[in-house]
């Protein structure tokens, strides 16, 4: 018994601790620069490992949901831009300007050649308006739904009706970067959108 406890303890010592062995199993895990145990068994000097620029909190998960859909088409991965998520931003406030109208919103994404995502708020009880629990998941799976307009074959929407421009922006083959942001209006309908690059 003791033995059989011994070896596991000490298989688990070989391996890694757990946080190691769950860090090289995530999928924006890299193996150490200059890391490990060279062929003379001798520790090589650890070069520091650069984090990728990840979206920020309130974007939590638009970056895994929208390389999920890539996937999907075996269209490779995109990277979060800091910078496109300012300008998503300046297009998010544009589309929520005055009364935040949902033809405002597609207005905007259409000058701005971004994907848009508009919500009306919620009337609660006692007639005070909130904010929709959207989460970035969800909005990524209400772009999925144009995927029934795509055409894989030219990259191209088959008609401009429905979520089949959000979805062909999202998967376009060229695409490499991608920046996201939300605005909420005083009636708390919120826009939200994502702009592309190559």
């Amino acid at each position: 018994m003791n033995r059989t406890i011994f070896s596991l303890l000490a298989t688990l010592v070989l391996l890694g601790s757990p946080g190691d062995f769950a860090l090289a199993q995530g999928s924006s895990a890299r193996p150490p620069v200059g890391g490990g145990l060279t062929s003379a068994g001798a520790t090589a000097t650890a070069k520091p490992i650069t984090k990728p620029i990840s979206e920020p909190a309130e974007m939590s998960g638009m970056l895994a949901a929208q390389n999920e859909a890539r996937a999907r088409l075996g269209v490779p991965t995109l990277a979060w831009s800091p910078t496109l998520s300012v300008k998503a931003a300046e297009t998010a406030t544009a589309a929520a300007g005055g009364s935040c109208p949902v033809t405002a919103a597609r207005r905007a994404g259409e000058t701005d050649k971004a994907s848009i995502f508009w919500a009306a708020g919620l009337r609660r009880v006692g007639g005070v308006m909130s904010a929709q629990d959207i989460s970035p998941a969800y909005l990524v799976s209400r772009w999925r739904e144009g995927s029934a307009d795509y055409n894989i074959a030219t990259g191209q929407c088959r008609s401009k009706s429905g979520n089949c421009e959000p979805f062909s922006r999202m998967v376009a083959p060229k695409a490499k970067t991608v920046g996201c942001a939300r605005a909420i209006c005083p009636n708390q309908t919120q826009v939200w959108a994502c702009l592309y690059k190559e």
